[in-house]
């Protein structure tokens, strides 16, 4: 796994700028929430329908942010795992031509391709949306308890549980994590 993310290092800049736009994005995401409750609270509760504009206006517009910074935080993203794949298919060519013509008569080499490709993809989503699906999760997670228990701790005690045997579950469900499996 760290060998794998070593490929990465030429691809920093993209990888840390798409780390901080999922920050943003999950910041952001739990904020959208807090928003529909203060409106709800404030707007309809209150019968203020001044607030109530003002906050669907926020919301339409942290909505938008959002969607600019998961367009960036998935352009970023794939541009720096396909910068892997590419790096590594050329590692691969280079060393299947420096090795001698009695390796190539022995082995296979419909099987050395097929294995190859589903490797190379197998890294590229690896060092791409996965590792960032498993921030996602674990950002979200973390920002909800923290939310959570700020609002009600009591409650928080009775959720906390029960989110994360929902996360690990949805965490183990099969296919989720390698597109080749199943």
């Amino acid at each position: 796994m760290i060998r794998c993310l070593g490929y990465l290092r030429p691809y920093w800049r993209l990888t840390a700028g798409s780390y901080l736009a999922l920050l943003g994005a999950t910041g952001l995401a739990l904020l959208v929430p807090q928003l529909v409750r203060a409106t709800i609270d404030r707007g309809i509760d209150g019968d203020n329908l001044r607030a109530l504009h003002i906050s669907v206006l926020t919301i339409l517009g942290i909505t938008l942010v959002k969607g600019v910074l998961n367009f960036v935080l998935g352009r970023w993203t794939e541009i720096a795992s396909q910068g892997v794949a590419h790096d590594l298919r050329n590692a691969l060519y280079r060393k299947l031509s420096a090795l001698s013509f009695s390796y190539h008569d022995r082995a296979q080499v419909g099987q050395l391709l097929s294995r190859a490709i589903q490797d190379m993809d197998r890294i590229r989503f690896m060092t791409g949306r996965a590792l960032l699906r498993l921030a996602e999760g674990v950002l979200l997670l973390i920002g909800a308890a923290i939310f959570l228990t700020l609002m009600n701790p009591a409650l928080a005690l009775w959720t906390m549980p029960i989110m994360a045997y929902w996360g690990r579950r949805a965490g183990a469900a099969p296919g989720c994590c390698c597109p080749a499996s199943g």
